[in-house]
Protein backbone atom coordinates (compact mmCIF):
# COMPACT_ATOMS: atom_id res chain seq x y z
CA UNK A 1 0.00 0.00 0.00
CA UNK A 2 2.93 2.52 0.70
CA UNK A 3 4.67 1.09 -2.48
CA UNK A 4 0.78 2.64 -4.49
CA UNK A 5 0.73 5.59 -2.62
CA UNK A 6 4.44 6.80 -3.44
CA UNK A 7 3.71 5.85 -6.83
CA UNK A 8 0.32 8.34 -6.93
CA UNK A 9 2.73 10.84 -5.30
CA UNK A 10 5.80 10.50 -8.47
CA UNK A 11 3.25 10.44 -10.72
CA UNK A 12 1.02 13.79 -9.53
CA UNK A 13 4.29 15.29 -9.36
CA UNK A 14 5.30 14.25 -12.99
CA UNK A 15 2.26 15.06 -14.18
CA UNK A 16 1.80 18.71 -12.69
CA UNK A 17 5.70 19.21 -13.82
CA UNK A 18 4.85 18.47 -17.90
CA UNK A 19 1.78 20.91 -18.04
CA UNK A 20 2.80 23.69 -19.70
CA UNK A 21 3.05 27.23 -17.86
CA UNK A 22 0.28 29.23 -17.68
CA UNK A 23 1.93 32.65 -16.96
CA UNK A 24 3.99 34.33 -19.26
CA UNK A 25 7.11 36.72 -19.17
CA UNK A 26 7.81 40.20 -20.92
CA UNK A 27 10.54 42.41 -21.59
CA UNK A 28 10.97 45.98 -23.20
CA UNK A 29 11.73 45.71 -26.74
CA UNK A 30 11.82 49.85 -27.12
CA UNK A 31 11.90 53.23 -25.54
CA UNK A 32 12.07 56.71 -26.24
CA UNK A 33 11.66 60.19 -24.11
CA UNK A 34 11.57 63.52 -25.56
CA UNK A 35 11.28 67.24 -24.41
CA UNK A 36 8.51 69.59 -25.47
CA UNK A 37 9.38 72.20 -27.83
CA UNK A 38 8.30 74.94 -24.98
CA UNK A 39 10.06 73.05 -22.00
CA UNK A 40 7.17 72.60 -20.23
CA UNK A 41 6.68 68.96 -20.55
CA UNK A 42 8.63 65.64 -20.82
CA UNK A 43 7.24 62.48 -23.01
CA UNK A 44 9.02 59.25 -22.10
CA UNK A 45 7.35 55.57 -23.54
CA UNK A 46 8.30 52.08 -23.34
CA UNK A 47 7.28 49.51 -25.46
CA UNK A 48 7.15 45.57 -23.81
CA UNK A 49 6.18 42.34 -25.22
CA UNK A 50 4.49 39.29 -23.96
CA UNK A 51 7.43 37.07 -24.67
CA UNK A 52 5.60 33.81 -23.07
CA UNK A 53 4.60 32.79 -27.19
CA UNK A 54 1.00 31.14 -26.02
CA UNK A 55 -0.82 31.74 -28.89
CA UNK A 56 0.59 31.12 -32.32
CA UNK A 57 -1.53 33.62 -34.22
CA UNK A 58 -0.44 36.60 -33.03
CA UNK A 59 2.38 38.62 -30.38
CA UNK A 60 1.20 40.38 -27.99
CA UNK A 61 2.59 44.26 -26.79
CA UNK A 62 1.57 47.10 -24.05
CA UNK A 63 2.51 50.79 -24.57
CA UNK A 64 3.11 52.73 -21.52
CA UNK A 65 3.13 56.36 -21.76
CA UNK A 66 4.50 59.28 -19.24
CA UNK A 67 3.88 62.81 -19.46
CA UNK A 68 5.45 65.16 -17.00
CA UNK A 69 5.74 68.35 -16.15
CA UNK A 70 9.48 69.80 -15.82
CA UNK A 71 8.57 73.08 -15.63
CA UNK A 72 5.65 73.97 -12.85
CA UNK A 73 5.95 70.40 -10.61
CA UNK A 74 6.62 72.47 -7.89
CA UNK A 75 4.31 75.03 -8.52
CA UNK A 76 0.53 74.95 -6.68
CA UNK A 77 -0.95 77.57 -8.46
CA UNK A 78 0.27 75.99 -12.04
CA UNK A 79 -0.71 72.80 -13.79
CA UNK A 80 -2.06 71.18 -16.87
CA UNK A 81 -5.97 71.21 -17.34
CA UNK A 82 -6.09 69.67 -20.65
CA UNK A 83 -3.68 66.63 -22.07
CA UNK A 84 -4.44 64.53 -25.20
CA UNK A 85 -2.37 61.47 -26.01
CA UNK A 86 -2.24 59.48 -29.41
CA UNK A 87 -0.80 56.26 -29.17
CA UNK A 88 -0.39 55.46 -33.35
CA UNK A 89 0.50 51.47 -34.13
CA UNK A 90 1.55 49.74 -37.06
CA UNK A 91 0.36 47.21 -39.08
CA UNK A 92 -3.19 48.93 -38.87
CA UNK A 93 -4.67 45.85 -38.08
CA UNK A 94 -3.13 46.17 -34.49
CA UNK A 95 -6.20 45.56 -32.05
CA UNK A 96 -6.78 46.19 -28.46
CA UNK A 97 -8.39 42.32 -27.76
CA UNK A 98 -8.62 41.51 -25.03
CA UNK A 99 -9.24 45.14 -24.24
CA UNK A 100 -7.37 47.04 -22.11
CA UNK A 101 -6.28 50.30 -21.36
CA UNK A 102 -5.71 52.75 -18.33
CA UNK A 103 -7.29 54.84 -17.80
CA UNK A 104 -10.12 54.22 -18.41
CA UNK A 105 -13.11 56.57 -19.38
CA UNK A 106 -15.07 58.51 -17.01
CA UNK A 107 -14.35 60.94 -13.61
CA UNK A 108 -11.17 59.86 -11.42
CA UNK A 109 -11.41 61.92 -8.14
CA UNK A 110 -7.71 61.51 -7.58
CA UNK A 111 -4.39 60.40 -8.90
CA UNK A 112 -3.45 56.88 -7.70
CA UNK A 113 -1.44 53.55 -8.81
CA UNK A 114 -3.62 51.23 -10.83
CA UNK A 115 -2.16 47.74 -12.12
CA UNK A 116 -2.36 46.87 -15.86
CA UNK A 117 -2.23 43.57 -16.68
CA UNK A 118 -2.05 42.37 -20.41
CA UNK A 119 -1.37 38.67 -21.54
CA UNK A 120 2.01 38.00 -20.05
CA UNK A 121 2.54 41.91 -19.79
CA UNK A 122 1.78 43.53 -16.09
CA UNK A 123 3.25 46.77 -14.76
CA UNK A 124 1.68 50.07 -12.86
CA UNK A 125 0.21 53.11 -13.94
CA UNK A 126 -0.41 56.45 -12.14
CA UNK A 127 -3.38 57.73 -13.87
CA UNK A 128 -4.28 61.25 -14.04
CA UNK A 129 -7.47 62.89 -12.15
CA UNK A 130 -10.54 64.85 -13.56
CA UNK A 131 -12.56 63.70 -16.87
CA UNK A 132 -10.91 61.29 -19.38
CA UNK A 133 -12.07 60.23 -22.73
CA UNK A 134 -10.90 57.83 -24.50
CA UNK A 135 -11.90 56.00 -27.89
CA UNK A 136 -9.68 54.32 -30.68
CA UNK A 137 -9.98 55.34 -34.51
CA UNK A 138 -8.18 53.48 -37.83
CA UNK A 139 -6.86 55.12 -40.98
CA UNK A 140 -3.42 55.16 -41.72
CA UNK A 141 -2.60 53.86 -38.45
CA UNK A 142 -4.36 52.07 -35.03
CA UNK A 143 -5.17 55.21 -32.67
CA UNK A 144 -5.39 54.82 -29.11
CA UNK A 145 -6.45 58.49 -27.94
CA UNK A 146 -7.38 59.79 -24.39
CA UNK A 147 -8.12 63.46 -23.68
CA UNK A 148 -8.34 64.73 -19.92
CA UNK A 149 -9.92 67.67 -18.99
CA UNK A 150 -9.70 69.07 -15.77
CA UNK A 151 -13.05 71.61 -16.47
CA UNK A 152 -15.64 68.81 -16.09
CA UNK A 153 -17.50 67.75 -14.09
CA UNK A 154 -17.90 70.72 -12.47
CA UNK A 155 -19.36 69.01 -8.92
CA UNK A 156 -16.03 67.65 -7.90
CA UNK A 157 -14.10 71.10 -8.93
CA UNK A 158 -11.93 72.02 -11.62
CA UNK A 159 -8.01 71.59 -11.01
CA UNK A 160 -4.78 70.49 -13.04
CA UNK A 161 -4.70 66.83 -14.39
CA UNK A 162 -2.23 65.72 -12.62
CA UNK A 163 0.28 66.88 -9.95
CA UNK A 164 4.43 65.86 -11.63
CA UNK A 165 3.33 63.37 -13.70
CA UNK A 166 0.32 60.76 -15.23
CA UNK A 167 0.54 57.73 -16.90
CA UNK A 168 -1.01 56.41 -19.94
CA UNK A 169 -0.76 52.44 -20.88
CA UNK A 170 -2.73 49.76 -23.55
CA UNK A 171 -2.10 46.85 -24.69
CA UNK A 172 -2.90 45.02 -28.56
CA UNK A 173 -2.11 42.32 -30.76
CA UNK A 174 -0.52 41.62 -33.94
CA UNK A 175 -0.38 39.05 -36.89
CA UNK A 176 2.83 36.65 -35.54
CA UNK A 177 6.14 38.05 -36.68
CA UNK A 178 4.95 41.63 -37.29
CA UNK A 179 6.97 44.41 -37.74
CA UNK A 180 5.18 47.01 -34.96
CA UNK A 181 6.09 50.54 -35.03
CA UNK A 182 4.18 52.82 -32.74
CA UNK A 183 4.06 56.54 -32.68
CA UNK A 184 2.81 59.01 -29.66
CA UNK A 185 1.84 62.25 -29.50
CA UNK A 186 0.85 64.12 -26.01
CA UNK A 187 0.14 67.66 -26.33
CA UNK A 188 -0.66 69.86 -22.79
CA UNK A 189 -2.36 73.46 -21.92
CA UNK A 190 -0.97 74.68 -18.51
CA UNK A 191 -3.24 77.35 -16.75
CA UNK A 192 -2.61 79.71 -13.45
CA UNK A 193 -5.12 79.45 -10.90
CA UNK A 194 -6.19 83.10 -9.79
CA UNK A 195 -8.76 82.23 -7.60
CA UNK A 196 -12.06 83.02 -9.42
CA UNK A 197 -9.99 82.42 -12.66
CA UNK A 198 -8.14 79.74 -14.45
CA UNK A 199 -5.65 81.38 -17.43
CA UNK A 200 -3.79 79.88 -19.70
CA UNK A 201 0.22 80.55 -19.52
CA UNK A 202 1.61 77.68 -21.97
CA UNK A 203 0.99 74.80 -23.94
CA UNK A 204 3.97 72.11 -25.27
CA UNK A 205 3.93 69.46 -27.01
CA UNK A 206 6.31 65.67 -27.40
CA UNK A 207 6.59 62.96 -29.77
CA UNK A 208 8.12 59.57 -29.68
CA UNK A 209 8.70 56.44 -31.74
CA UNK A 210 9.46 53.10 -30.58
CA UNK A 211 9.29 49.92 -33.11
CA UNK A 212 10.35 46.00 -32.76
CA UNK A 213 11.34 44.01 -36.03
CA UNK A 214 11.52 40.50 -35.48
CA UNK A 215 14.48 39.12 -36.62
CA UNK A 216 14.48 37.43 -39.60
CA UNK A 217 10.94 38.29 -40.97
CA UNK A 218 9.35 40.98 -43.68
CA UNK A 219 9.38 44.41 -42.90
CA UNK A 220 7.54 47.17 -43.86
CA UNK A 221 9.20 49.00 -46.81
CA UNK A 222 9.37 52.97 -46.38
CA UNK A 223 8.54 53.02 -42.40
CA UNK A 224 10.99 55.91 -41.21
CA UNK A 225 9.51 56.24 -38.01
CA UNK A 226 10.90 60.22 -37.85
CA UNK A 227 8.54 61.12 -40.78
CA UNK A 228 5.72 58.76 -38.91
CA UNK A 229 6.22 61.28 -35.51
CA UNK A 230 5.73 64.42 -37.99
CA UNK A 231 2.88 62.91 -39.77
CA UNK A 232 1.09 62.20 -36.39
CA UNK A 233 1.48 65.69 -35.02
CA UNK A 234 0.12 66.99 -37.99
CA UNK A 235 -2.70 64.25 -37.99
CA UNK A 236 -3.50 65.50 -34.54
CA UNK A 237 -3.52 69.22 -34.84
CA UNK A 238 -7.44 68.98 -36.72
CA UNK A 239 -8.19 66.81 -33.76
CA UNK A 240 -7.30 68.35 -30.48
CA UNK A 241 -10.10 71.19 -29.04
CA UNK A 242 -8.40 72.28 -25.96
CA UNK A 243 -9.53 74.78 -23.82
CA UNK A 244 -10.51 78.78 -23.81
CA UNK A 245 -7.82 81.34 -22.59
CA UNK A 246 -9.21 82.03 -19.52
CA UNK A 247 -11.79 79.32 -17.63
CA UNK A 248 -13.89 80.80 -14.65
CA UNK A 249 -13.67 78.20 -11.57
CA UNK A 250 -16.38 76.45 -10.52
CA UNK A 251 -18.14 77.75 -7.42
CA UNK A 252 -16.67 73.96 -5.97
CA UNK A 253 -13.24 75.16 -6.72
CA UNK A 254 -13.99 78.37 -5.26
CA UNK A 255 -15.31 76.76 -2.55
CA UNK A 256 -12.44 74.16 -1.94
CA UNK A 257 -9.86 77.28 -2.62
CA UNK A 258 -11.72 79.21 0.70
CA UNK A 259 -13.24 82.03 -2.05
CA UNK A 260 -16.39 82.96 -2.44
CA UNK A 261 -17.59 83.45 -6.19
CA UNK A 262 -17.95 87.06 -7.37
Amino acid sequence: MKWKGLMAVLLGLAIVLSMPAVSASQEIVSSDYSYGSNGIMKLAGALYKDTGELDLKHDYYAVKITTEDIKYRNDGWIGPMYIYVDVAVLPQRATEVPANHIPKSGTKFSQHSVSFSYEGIGFNVFIPRAFVSYWEKTDWAHHFVWEVSGTKPSFVGWWFVFDDYAEFAVGFRVPQNSQVATLTHAYGEWYKFYGVVFKKIGSDRAVIGMGYHPEGYYTYPNVDINILKHKLVIYDNRNIKGLPETIKASPETQSLAGLQER
